[in-house]
């Protein structure tokens, strides 16, 4: 049985999964570090990479229509087997939301309010997430389209106003890099922004209809890899290769706007904006951890949890990296290696056992 009880309509997929990949723009720098001038291909290349295994897990959704991925392990797998792979996926669900919580204390910290404690930010916007996860997936899809048109409007209009600062020649020499630098970027991408979108293998279960399923899931992707694009182009252009001493490229792009000293100093106002994005992102997360650990231990409901699972959020948030610079290095290697198997190798693993087995067994009897 189904913990939650709020659809999300078809159409609302498609928002849901744009302003989720959207929540990743501060993650593009991860990748500058390594790519540089070239992010902009390993953006592309991580997307088509990463499509296939997005396929399946639609496809997967789609097969056990209703089910959340917690209660497909279990009949795929078995009770016991299927209950360690719902671990893994409740592990990853528990640290990638702590890391983007402090992405945001980091954000803050650095570059809008320094003198703030560190651990009054984390609780601060844990409690807004938590709040949003408290009203249910059903509420987060009916907004969902603000966020995207928010994100949309930022991204667009502070590359239009960057135009006249822009060197289209920092994209040149094309290919320069090693190719372990590229595979590595390229892993990282695929990763990150768009292997997260395992995410949703705890959420399509609420679809009202799977029909559109697929192409909604695609769509939604493509637009949020276009918004990654569009920001990765913009810093490159501007920036050049002294993009890679900045922490925050995005930032110190934006901090050059300057429209007859009109419009200045508009990163206050970006940061608002990618704080927003960043919290949606987190939202979800945040419902599919809390739904997953109901799901695991047999709760009627998972609303109980939210609190606890705040509060540990808040610690590992805090204690988890030493610095933006520890976040970084740890991130590039140890975080993109523990999660492969899980956004690779497991969802096409299962969907193939399903089919062996012919899983589920209501789905074959109706077809005979």
């Amino acid at each position: 049985m189904s913990i939650e009880k709020g659809k999300v309509c078809s159409w609302q997929l498609l928002f849901l999964v744009a302003g989720f990949v959207q929540g990743s723009v501060l993650l593009i720098d991860f990748a500058v570090g390594i790519t540089e001038h070239q992010t902009w291909m390993v953006i592309l290349a991580g997307l088509v990479v990463s499509a296939p295994f997005i396929l399946s897990y639609a496809v997967l959704a789609k097969r056990f229509q209703g089910m959340n991925v917690i209660q497909v392990n279990d009949l795929v797998y078995g009770r016991f087997l299927g209950k360690v792979v719902s671990v893994y996926y409740i592990f990853f669900y528990l640290m990638t939301l702590s890391f983007n919580i402090r992405d945001v204390g980091e954000l803050y910290i650095t570059f809008l309010m320094p003198d703030t404690p560190f651990i009054f930010l984390l609780i601060g916007f844990t409690a807004t997430c938590a709040y949003a996860v408290y009203k249910g997936i059903e509420v987060l899809a009916r907004v969902s389209h603000l966020f995207l048109i928010t994100g949309m409007f930022v991204i667009i209009s502070t590359f239009a106003l960057l135009i006249d600062q822009m060197d289209f020649s920092n994209f040149l020499p094309l290919f320069e890099l090693p190719f372990i630098r590229i595979f590595q970027g390229i892993h990282l991408m695929s990763a990150i922004p768009f292997g997260e979108t395992i995410v949703f293998l705890m959420i399509i279960g609420s679809l009202n209809k799977t029909e559109h399923a697929i192409r909604n899931t695609f769509i939604g992707l493509l637009i949020g890899a276009i918004s990654l694009l569009i920001v990765s182009v913009r810093n490159t252009a501007v920036l050049g290769k002294t993009q890679t001493i900045w922490t925050s490229t995005s930032f110190q792009s934006i901090r050059l706007i300057d429209i007859g000293t009109v419009l200045t100093r508009m990163d206050f106002l970006i940061g608002i904006a990618q704080t927003v994005l960043i919290f949606f992102k987190c939202s979800l997360f945040f419902y599919a951890l809390a739904v997953a650990v109901a799901q695991l231990f047999g709760l009627k409901s998972y609303l109980p949890l939210v609190l606890p699972l705040a509060g540990i959020e808040v610690i590992i948030a805090a204690t988890v990296f030493q610095s933006p610079v520890d976040h970084a290095g740890i991130t590039q290697n140890a975080g993109i290696i523990y999660s492969a198997p899980l956004m690779f190798v497991i969802p096409p693993l299962t969907l193939l056992i399903a089919k062996i087995r012919g899983l589920p067994r209501h789905e074959r009897g109706k077809d005979a």
